[in-house]
């Protein structure tokens, strides 16, 4: 069965981790995506966690599947090419610097005037206007700027940066949405949209409990470690053996199920402990309450008790165990990327199932410009681009040769 963005043209500016994430998603579904690097090195990330044989793990994972072609904007004929490019395409997506794809000769303007159904979409730390527009950003200094950083860490310690890069990947979720309504809105006008996503926004978007609640009351809000503002218990709980598990009691309804599941019937007829409000404003009693009763067990039988008893719990499992998790594997969570020169990395997947849509597990990641004379050669003849790409990629591969000797 076709996938569901077959026949859907995405020329992506983007590197990093924001728009190659978005472009990612749409790749994955069908939509042809023809990453567009600038010579002689590319996109920064073939550089990055380079574990072997001169390629990258974090290129292959969020790159995979897409096509790549190298283009010099500052160079007028390479220019040209792009705006060729242009008309075949349903979108453009970036997420340089706000005012770098303007310093091109590149806005939504020009662009529509060449294709009217085409959607631009451009990512950024904090947007394209305003006063932090022209601050440039990444994942962490984002997570300072919007409160996330305030609110994690362990209570009373220092702001603590999340240990996944949420800035990007919301960011790009978020771009990834708007790209897809812009698309939609072009087949029924025949007119396409820009679409502005800023990190900080989304970012705030993903915060929404917390700062709704700030909003609110003008309580601001500070670490809590594992715990939860609104009820208790929700925190993670160390066992006999050492190990802890996450416990997550959100309701009334499910505490008297946890209070029963433990056979703790004392807890459930503390009047004081009725409601989710008196039991978050007595936390730390609850706590170690729930502490006390753990470290009478191994984490396997508390599991089974919790299992049982249908309560909310989860180990804390690190990377090895995630990577070998029962429900993994049966998802198939985990795919292959292939490099041309027989290098395989085993990366996260598409996290989308469809159904009458086979998950695909194997991809390719293309080397620098490898698609530029196949992409190309839509919009020029072969004798033009042999003769402005061969030096550029000749170059391109000297850069990398030099640029990988040094990470040996």
């Amino acid at each position: 069965m076709s996938k569901p963005l077959e026949g859907f043209r995405i020329l992506d500016f983007s590197q990093f981790m924001s728009g190659p994430m978005c472009t990612l998603l749409l790749s994955d579904f069908g939509a042809e995506v023809i990453k567009i690097e600038n010579p002689p090195i590319g996109d920064n990330t073939r550089y990055g966690n380079i574990i072997d044989h001169e390629v990258s793990s974090h290129f292959a994972t969020r790159n995979r599947g897409k096509k790549s072609i190298v283009l010099n904007m500052k160079d007028e004929a390479h220019k040209k090419l792009f705006l060729e490019l242009v008309k075949t395409a349903d979108a453009v997506i970036e997420n340089y610097k706000p005012g770098t794809m303007e310093k091109f000769g590149i806005n939504y303007e020009v662009l529509k005037e060449i294709n009217p159904g085409i959607v631009f979409t451009s990512i950024s730390g904090y947007g394209q206007d305003g006063p932090y527009a022209s601050h440039a950003a990444f994942d962490q200094t984002v997570q300072a700027e919007s409160g996330m950083m305030s609110i994690t860490g362990p209570e009373g310690g220092e702001p603590v940066k999340s240990g996944g890069s949420i800035a990007d990947y919301s960011g790009g979720l978020m771009a990834c949405i708007g790209t897809l309504m812009g698309i939609l809105e072009a087949q029924k006008t025949g007119h396409g949209r820009r679409v502005d996503v800023s990190m900080m926004d989304s970012l705030i978007f993903c915060l929404e409990n917390q700062f709704s609640s700030y909003l609110m009351t003008g309580k601001v809000p500070r670490p809590m470690g594992n715990s939860y503002a609104s009820s208790a218990p929700i925190g993670a709980y160390k066992c006999k053996d050492g190990k802890s598990l996450m416990i997550t009691v959100g309701t009334d309804a499910q505490w008297k199920t946890f209070c029963e599941a433990l056979n703790q019937p004392q807890w459930y007829a503390n009047e004081g402990w009725a409601t989710m409000t008196q039991r978050a404003a007595d936390y730390k009693a609850i706590d170690a309450e729930v502490n006390r009763v753990f470290s009478r067990y191994d984490s396997d039988e508390v599991a089974d008790m919790l299992f049982k008893g249908k309560c909310v719990y989860g180990r804390i499992n690190d990377f090895e165990a995630v990577a070998n998790h029962p429900q993994v594997r049966h998802r198939r969570t985990i795919v292959n990327a292939n490099y041309a020169n027989g290098v395989t990395f085993r990366v996260p997947g598409n996290p989308i199932l469809m159904s009458d849509l086979e998950r695909e597990t194997d991809y390719t990641a293309a080397e620098l410009g490898e698609n530029t004379f196949e992409v190309l050669g839509e919009v020029a003849d072969q004798e033009t681009l042999h003769r402005l790409f061969d030096p550029v990629l000749e170059k391109a591969a000297e850069a990398q040769k030099a640029i990988y000797s040094k990470s040996k």
